[in-house]
């Protein structure tokens, strides 16, 4: 999420700009130290892992939990390598910022700047970096390190983070004797500035079975939670302040009614601190529980079936990742331990073959296409489902769209207009819906007091009954050649966004199959890529007043 994903959260990549030149050429040796970098000058990854080319970054994030992941390495006293890994991420300069964006791999000087934009010195901002690349000696004369705070006023000195032996160093630059004019400062693309940013969220927001999109984006200190009961996204219809912007968001169904609530999870100290509401109306937490390995990725899943969800963390060592999940909201150790899914991959988390029991998948950051391999399995796993849905610069966001008890994947893209592209099949091929949301506010009930919020717009009652519909077997399932007129949703109201022109129905993907799961017609050959719409074009659509349609420059 971010329904279970998120978290992985997200999770999820957006759009970079083209590769450009490296950026310095510096001849002289301002950091004598080695990179970690093959004989091809191709970065390092753990256990053979490819080190490019391509685009590394990773999901949204912001500055506070930038800094946060910083500072887990300079507590620990993380030792310089170029040779060596901790949790996935080599334990050179490079690799450290890598760890602190978190990136999507390990970069080297020669390449960190196609995951950012050049900024101004005078303009740095927590968590920006100052980058130092020698190309007459690129392995042991270049430097990169990030920016923290200013001392005094901006284009002075300042304090920043560096990975230099002997281990990680929180310093001021005056202290380092390095050579400003060497260094070129850049902006993470992916560092959320403002709400034109955000985390694309999905969840059953009103216990009907089926997840619907929502958003949340920084405001001040606080996360501003907006959420859509509507298929199509084409309402926002609660709208309320949770959890500490410093936090990762999350959400899930903490209590067992069926409905999905927010969260925030922690990334500082001894382990993960988990901050749970059961409501939509922001305030204080219902429920706090600290589990899991700081430097491990949370998720969140129901791992037992029992209705309720409960915290995970997932590993990166290795050559397979590490699930560590938990059946209770109580702390303490895990209760089960997964081995599964490339470490170079993405991890999300969904109940794929309806069995009430979330399982893991990951998603790859390669190719034309994103790759989703999943198991229906916690024990002894291997991958049952592959699927090749969603562009690879599109954020991946699974869920059950259309109540039928199966998790299918989804992708959210804010650098197109905040669009989503749902798929209703475990099956390679087109979207079903495809719609725009950007988390406009919700409209205003009438005559609301001076303190009416947050706003929530009235909405049935969640079925007093949790059991899910039951899937036929796949024989019983017809054919389905795309999304239908009548399960279109309503109609969105028209803008400047053009929609994609219609398209070919899918090809089927030469994908594993588990038995159970869903299944969608095959189509012509020449099918186009995986998350493009089909059937009639669909009406134009704009975000709600308020909301800019393009992400900010950092995007692009």
């Amino acid at each position: 999420m971010l329904t279970g994903l998120l978290v992985a959260l997200a999770v999820g990549t957006l759009g970079i700009p083209a590769a450009t030149a490296v950026p310095d050429e510096g001849d002289v040796v301002d950091v004598p130290r080695p990179q970690g970098v093959d004989a091809q000058g191709l970065p390092l990854q753990p256990d053979g892992m490819a080190g490019g080319p391509g685009s590394g970054t990773g999901r949204p994030i912001t500055r506070m939990q930038i800094l946060a992941r910083a500072a887990i390495w300079h507590e620990a006293h993380v030792a310089y390598s170029q040779l060596k890994f901790r949790k996935g991420w080599r334990t050179d300069c490079s690799g450290y910022v890598s760890m602190v964006w978190d990136l999507a791999r390990n970069h080297w000087t020669g390449d960190l700047h196609q995951v950012g934009e050049r900024v101004d010195f005078e303009d740095l901002r927590p968590g920006d970096m100052l980058l130092h690349h020698n190309r007459s000696r690129p392995r042991d004369g270049s430097h990169v390190v990030l920016f923290e705070r200013w001392v005094d006023e901006p284009g002075g000195d300042f304090v920043m983070y560096e990975q230099t032996p002997p281990s990680v160093k929180h310093r001021r630059w005056s202290e380092s004797g390095y050579s400003r004019g060497k260094y070129r400062a850049y902006r993470y693309l992916n560092v959320i500035e403002n709400e034109a940013v955000w985390y694309p969220l999905a969840g059953d927001w009103d216990g009907d079975g089926r997840l619907t999109p929502g958003v949340a984006f920084p405001e001040g200190d606080g996360w501003r939670w907006r959420l859509s009961d509507d298929p199509r996204g084409a309402v926002t219809h609660a709208d309320f302040v949770y959890g500490d912007v410093r936090k990762l968001p999350i959400v899930g169904d903490w209590d067992g009614d069926g409905t999905y609530t927010p969260g925030t999870v922690d990334l500082t100290g001894e382990h993960h601190d988990w901050y749970l509401s059961n409501t939509l109306a922001g305030g204080e937490p219902d429920v706090r529980v600290g589990y899991g390995d700081v430097e491990k990725q949370p998720v969140v899943g129901d791992w037992d079936g029992d209705g309720t969800f409960t915290p995970g963390v997932v590993d990166a060592e290795g050559d397979v990742r590490d699930w560590y999940l938990s059946n209770s909201l109580a702390g303490g150790d895990h209760d089960v331990h997964v081995g599964y899914g490339d470490v170079r991959k993405t991890p999300v988390v969904g109940d794929w073959n309806g069995d009430r029991v979330f399982t893991p998948g990951v998603v790859d950051f390669g190719g034309e296409h994103r790759d989703w391999h999943l198991t229906n399995r916690l024990d002894d796993p291997a991958t049952e489902v592959r699927v090749a849905f969603g562009g690879v610069d599109s954020m991946p966001v699974p869920g059950d769209w259309d109540g039928d008890g199966f998790f299918t994947p989804g992708v959210a893209d804010p650098a197109d207009g905040h669009t989503w592209r749902l798929s209703n099949a475990l099956a390679s091929g087109v979207a079903d819906t495809v719609f725009a949301y950007a988390g406009g506010p919700a409209p205003v009930s009438p005559a609301p007091g001076p303190s009416a919020s947050p706003v929530v717009v009235p909405r049935p009652r969640p079925s007093d009954s949790p059991t899910p519909p039951v899937r036929p077997a796949p024989s019983a399932v017809p054919a389905s050649p795309g999304p239908s007129p009548a399960a279109s949703g309503p109609v969105l109201p028209t803008g400047p966004v053009p929609v994609p022109s219609p398209a070919a129905t899918a090809s089927p993907d030469p994908a594993i199959t588990a038995p159970g799961a869903p299944t969608a017609s095959p189509g012509p050959a020449s099918a186009p890529p995986a998350g493009t719409p089909t059937a009639s074009p669909a009406p134009t659509f704009a975000p709600p007043p308020g909301v800019p349609l393009e992400p900010p420059s950092a995007l692009h």
